[in-house]
């Protein structure tokens, strides 16, 4: 993954000719509102402080600013810093004058020694005068020093003193744990490497475990030992990939990372991911999704042959710090297609106007949340194992994706005032099974010894799961409660039967008791027909050939009983061929 970002940052450096420099500084805030920067003035011509300044944050002055974040308990690597905690106590005294303290010393010019003493003198007036311009109604503000010399004002970024203190603190940090003459983990060439690279957070070499050889700082570049042309491709590569290649997946965000295969082969693909005026263009070519992001381009990704692949790297920010929550490397362009084909087919199978297309947003929706009351997605772990299985192709356990969509099912069954959204639940969890057996990813055993029945091409239609006497009888046993079902619901307004399936916790006792009070209560509303009598008929078929002491676990049983109760009309449709007759 790092080797195909610093791919992508030194193709940018070397074609845009970007300088050092210019990747070192870091735009201080993201794309947000109410944007603002405050400057304390400093007059070096008279060592005097001159005011705080407020101004409106420009995003084109971001080289001006020279701002670059650094240790979250110390200064930054350069005396500019965001306001996030109390100015007095805090963001002034350990980001702004706390730099000038500890780097004068590696300044010859004597300015910032001169500067901070100016800040230490006046440090009360100047924190005073911060709170005083700052409102209420203030997003987002940046910290940083005006200096006015000869009666011009210039920000830090014009001065060649802190652009020069810039790439000296940089290497000072990075010297910490490093040695000469080694080969670089990245492009395996022999000259000075670091150990302490500080581009991804979630690496550090603070924390016992992290170093090779003990706890030993100098030993740090044993563990990730990487050169300063490579770090700078990597920090410009990370950049590009946060700002035009991260993209939503319901809840969670995810980099997209490409990397060539060949690198004498360069893809009209490749060229416009790395160009950020035809990248926009790119995203509005996608004719297909199957994530909830508009820009999604995984569809124009699956179009190229297999001269490149792609990472997907699941990145969450925690305060300061970052964590890998999933990292799914080197996924060809031809496994998308399969993705897409797939998705396609279930597209085709569910084409009703009452039917959504695919997306992962219907597997999102049972690896959410553990409960109702839940806000935080605390399913994410088991999310994620299920988005790894479908890009790598990996099995899933039918049981335990069947555990899951029940909770959800059975949480909607219970609320009478909301059953459409039971259907939709029911509806979602089939098109997952049907989408995931359509990639190879679910295995259901071949249908043995099954007789033949008029049903049989409604069970082989939904990919094999029906494979089972004991399953069929289940099925058509939901399609037969809910024909009762509506007909209450048409008489009566209710739907009272529902509290004979047990909130959907019903196993083989249970369901052989129900198929009995279903026929009666049918018959109570003279509804018993001929067309009910057929899969009635077929229900006692099924459960006698399958025998006692079924092996199929009840969330299981349930979730065919509930499909078997979606799927009422289609069932409905082979016992009444005449219209007229046709009762649902």
């Amino acid at each position: 993954m790092l080797t195909a970002i610093r791919d992508i940052g030194r193709w940018l450096r070397r074609t845009k000719n970007i300088e050092e420099l210019e990747t070192l500084i870091q735009a201080p805030f993201e794309n947000t509102d109410k944007k603002f920067v405050l400057f304390v003035k400093i007059n070096i011509d008279e060592s005097k402080y001159e005011g705080v300044v407020r101004e409106d944050y420009d995003s084109t002055k971001i080289q001006r600013y020279l701002y670059r974040r650094g240790s979250s308990n110390g200064p930054n690597t350069t005396p500019a810093a965001k306001i996030t905690d109390d100015v007095e106590k805090k963001t002034f005294p350990q980001k702004i004058t706390a730099w000038f303290k500890k780097y004068r010393d590696l300044d010859d010019t004597g300015i910032v020694a001169q500067i901070g003493n100016v800040l230490l003198n006046n440090q009360n007036k100047i924190i005073e005068d911060i709170k005083n311009a700052l409102r209420k109604e203030d997003d987002k503000v940046l910290l940083t020093i005006k200096v006015v010399k000869q009666n011009q004002e210039h920000y830090l970024g014009d001065l060649e003193v802190f652009r020069t203190l810039l790439k000296t603190i940089v290497i000072t940090q990075l010297g910490k744990g490093s040695t000469a003459n080694h080969i670089c983990s990245i492009c395996g060439e022999k000259k000075q490497v670091f150990g302490d690279p500080r581009i991804f957070k979630f690496y550090t070499i603070d924390k016992p475990g992290f170093i090779a050889g003990g706890f030993n700082k100098a030993d740090a570049w044993k563990n990730f030992p990487l050169c300063y042309e490579c770090k700078l491709d990597i920090e410009e590569g990370r950049r590009y990939v946060e700002q035009k290649l991260q993209f939503k997946f319901h809840g969670l965000n995810y980099f997209l990372i490409p990397r060539l295969l060949f690198s004498d082969v360069q893809p009209e693909l490749m060229k416009i991911l790395l160009d950020t005026k035809k990248i926009i263009s790119l995203k509005e070519q996608a004719k297909k999704r199957i994530t909830n992001d508009e820009n999604d381009i995984l569809e124009i990704v699956s179009r190229e042959k297999d001269v490149l692949t792609v990472n997907f790297l699941f990145l969450r920010k925690e305060q300061s710090a970052e964590r890998i929550l999933l990292l799914i490397e080197d996924i060809f362009p031809s496994r998308l297609r399969e993705i897409f084909a797939a998705k396609d087919r279930v597209d085709t199978l569910f084409s009703r106007s009452d039917y959504d297309d695919f997306t992962f947003e219907k597997i999102r929706t049972f690896f959410a949340h553990s409960s109702e009351g839940k806000r935080d997605y605390d399913l994410d772990k088991y999310f994620l194992e299920i988005v790894d299985a479908t890009f790598r192709g990996k099995k899933i356990d039918f049981s335990f994706l069947i555990e899951f969509c029940m909770a959800v099912i059975r949480r909607e069954f219970i609320k009478e005032e909301r059953e459409g959204d039971f259907k939709k639940r029911v509806d979602d969890a089939l098109m997952v099974v049907m989408f995931l057996k359509e990639l190879g990813l679910l295995s259901f055993k071949e249908a043995s010894s099954m007789k033949e029945s008029i049903f049989s091409e409604v069970f082989k239609k939904y990919a094999g799961m029906l494979n089972s006497p004991e399953k069929t009888g289940v099925f058509l046993l939901g399609a037969l409660t809910q024909l009762l079902l509506s007909k209450q619901y048409s008489v009566r307004g209710a739907k009272p039967f529902k509290k004979h399936l047990k909130g959907l916790r019903m196993d083989e006792k249970d369901f052989r008791a129900l198929l009995p009070k279903v026929q009666h209560k049918l018959e109570e509303y003279d509804s018993f027909d001929k067309g009910k009598a057929q899969i009635a008929e077929a229900v006692s078929r099924s459960f006698l050939e399958a025998g006692e002491n079924w092996k199929v676990a009840v969330d299981e049983l349930n979730f065919y009983f509930v499909c078997g109760m979606n799927l009422a009309p289609e069932i409905a449709a082979v016992v009444y061929k005449d219209k007229k007759e046709k009762e649902v």
